[in-house]
């Protein structure tokens, strides 16, 4: 039940708009841009670094995925032990 709309950059859970950080915005349309595929944490860490100029480790990255499954309150975000993060799609949407 989670959309993201790409043009206005919004993500909604259901009908509702998810107060989400502009950063965990891109972090998630980064993951949604690479449904089915695995996006590894130095990607991550890689964008990070190309959106804010900001030096960040692996430990960032955790933390963001973590806000923002909090955030969305579901757990469309597969984490891949050691390697990365991936969205599925799902059969029918």
């Amino acid at each position: 039940d989670i959309s993201f709309n790409t043009d206005k950059l919004e993500v909604y859970k259901g009908k509702k708009r998810l107060e989400l950080t502009s950063l965990e915005i891109k972090i998630l349309q980064l993951l949604f841009n690479n449904l089915n595929k695995v996006v590894t944490r130095s990607e991550i860490i890689d964008k990070i670094w190309e959106w804010t100029g900001n030096d960040v480790n692996d430990n960032t990255v955790t933390v963001y995925l973590k806000r923002i499954r909090e955030k969305i309150g579901t757990d469309i975000i597969i984490t891949i032990k050691g390697v990365g993060y991936r969205i599925d799609k799902i059969e029918g949407n």
